[in-house]
Formats: structure tokens, C-alpha cells, sequence
């Protein structure tokens, strides 16, 4: 009984994720931000280059990510749309700093902890598992149809949960 409640289970989780026409690929991260000025006493030599090595003075839009997050990569926050053109000092690697170019008001603005939206780039997007609609089909191997559940539901986060309902279903959970 129990494989087969998992069976309809997966099928379904996968159906009615896969509803929308674009997709979506986003997870939250809830982090602190902070801003600074592209000036020489808050960056280094250079303030115009980022570590991306894109010329960010007169943008509004860049931002230095934390290391695991690509360069290039476009996050939300706080409603408005950024480039992690940038990087963090190693002790500071777990926040998000707005570049706010000149404007020495701004940084005091847009500190503060929020969620961020993180967006998938094109090369985690085109690396994402594929997700292909259907019944599953019955393996000698159970663990393998987890492991590849587990990959689908990194890159799709609505799946987290039918992965997880299929894990508890199996006892795993």
C-alpha cells in the first residue's frame, strides 16, 4: 500500500508543479544586507571594478553576493532587481552588499534583514535535473528513486515537500 501511495504521490507532485508556463527558479534566503559607496575607503583601490570585473559606478543595480552564489547571478531584494556583480570581505560572506554608488545615505537605508529571492542562471538552470511527468518505474533499488527525487527538489523547491511526503511514506522521513 504504502508503495503505491507514493507511486500516485510523485506523479502528482510533478503534474501540478509544472503548471505554469515560465517557471520560476527561485529559492529564499534570508540574509542581511547592507550597502556601500563605491568610493576608496569602502572597497580598494579601484571602486569602479567589481570583482566581476564589470565597471559598476553609475549603476544602482549590483550587489556583492556571498561566494556561493555565482557572479552574474540576479537576485530580488527587497523588490528590486540586482547583479551579484561583486564580492564580500571573507568575514562578511554571508550577507549581501547593495552597491549604492555615491549616494552616502543609502547604505544606512537598505541595511537590515530580509528575504532574499536568489534566481537560478542559465548554466544552473540548463544543469537542473529534467523533470519528465509519468509514473515512476519500480526499482530493485528504492534509495535511487530518493536520490533523484532529492536533485528534482533542489532545483524545483515546490517538490521539496513531495519528496520529502514520499521519504516519510518510505519511513526515511
Amino acid at each position: 500500500m504504502i508503495a503505491s501511495t507514493a507511486s500516485l504521490l510523485i506523479p502528482l507532485a510533478l503534474t501540478t508543479s509544472l503548471g505554469t508556463a515560465s517557471p520560476s527558479f527561485h529559492h529564499d534566503v534570508r540574509a542581511f544586507v547592507t550597502g556601500y559607496n563605491t568610493v576608496a575607503g569602502q572597497t580598494d583601490s579601484t571602486p569602479c571594478i567589481a570583482a566581476s570585473t564589470a565597471n559598476i559606478c553609475g549603476r544602482r543595480d549590483a550587489v556583492a553576493c556571498p561566494r556561493h552564489i555565482s557572479l552574474g547571478t540576479t537576485v530580488e531584494i527587497r523588490g528590486a532587481t540586482y547583479v551579484c556583480e561583486d564580492r564580500l570581505a571573507k568575514k562578511f560572506d554571508s550577507r549581501f552588499d547593495i552597491s549604492c554608488d555615491k549616494d552616502t545615505a543609502c547604505p544606512s537605508q537598505v541595511t537590515g534583514w530580509t528575504t532574499i529571492k536568489v534566481y537560478a542562471d542559465a548554466t544552473e538552470q540548463a544543469a537542473a535535473p529534467k523533470v519528465i511527468v509519468g509514473a515512476p518505474q519500480r526499482s530493485a533499488e528504492p534509495h535511487r528513486l530518493m536520490v533523484r527525487l532529492k536533485d528534482i527538489a533542489r532545483a524545483t523547491p515546490k517538490l521539496a515537500s513531495a519528496a520529502h511526503a514520499v521519504s516519510v511514506l518510505r519511513g526515511r522521513g
